[in-house]
């Protein structure tokens, strides 16, 4: 159970579906203000989509999602681009532009949404990176930099207009173990130094227990637990337990 902080964002009885196939049945949510907040699921649950619905990019065929207290699904164009100015995004492949280096990247949406000069701009750069743990990478291109160091730089281009909230996709997909124990510390030490609302998509359990504060869950569309890691570790859910022990016996259907 969630209780006795404050909820950025809410999700009330979600609907989605594409054609004939309903992603989203009914999800409520709560993700607290100031913490890192997890969100499971086996593959293919639409745990990104979700994300994207949060960010306002699609909206849902039913159901509110409110951040900060205002529901986006009913505002107009023009009052999304603003909300979605308190979010920023780490992609599961960081998304980086291949042909900007490492300043033109963190640079980018400085210069796309703001009127800085350029001397303002480069302190913000260098200033964003350092935040994420980088020095003297500026100059180097995406493709001369290792898979954690791409996170890194995504990272500080998403916290570049300092975001309220930071999502991120799946950020540990395709790593190993050394350089998944680097983006879970990476997540972990940002949120604390920033102290913004992580959400993250993730199916790692070892990850989720590591840098966790709040968990959910979701399942068929619905959510199955919303609450502290606590209340993760200690629940007799048969979805949840069947998840954690990575069992093929339980209500978890596997395709």
């Amino acid at each position: 159970m969630i209780s006795g902080v404050d909820i950025q964002i809410e999700v009330k009885n979600l609907h989605k579906s594409f054609g004939d196939f309903k992603v989203h049945k009914g999800i409520d949510l709560l993700i607290p203000k100031g913490a890192i907040t997890v969100i499971l699921g086996p593959s293919g649950t639409g745990k990104s989509v979700l994300l994207k619905q949060i960010m306002g990019l699609i909206m849902p065929d039913k159901g509110e999602i409110l951040v900060d207290g205002v529901d986006i699904t009913k505002l107009d164009k023009k009052e999304l681009v603003a909300v979605r100015k308190k979010f920023g995004m780490l992609f599961q492949n960081a998304a980086l532009f291949d042909s900007m280096n490492v300043y033109e990247n963190v640079a980018f949406p400085l210069r796309e949404h703001t009127k800085l000069k350029e001397k303002e701009i480069r302190d913000i750069v260098i200033e964003k990176l350092r935040v994420v743990g980088l020095k003297d990478v500026e100059y180097k291109m995406p493709s001369e930099l290792s898979g954690g160091m791409r996170k890194r730089v995504g990272l500080a281009r998403a916290i570049a207009l300092e975001p309220d909230i930071i999502l991120y996709d799946e950020p540990t997909t395709g790593l190993d173990p050394i350089m998944k124990d680097v983006v879970d510390n990476l997540i972990y030490n940002t949120q604390k130094k920033l102290n913004i609302t992580s959400v993250v998509i993730s199916h790692d359990i070892d990850s989720t227990i590591k840098i966790a504060d709040y968990v959910a869950m979701i399942y068929d569309g619905k959510t199955v637990i919303n609450g502290t890691i606590e209340d993760l570790r200690t629940t007799d859910n048969p979805y949840v337990q069947q998840f954690l022990s990575g069992s093929m016996d339980g209500p978890i259907k596997i395709f």
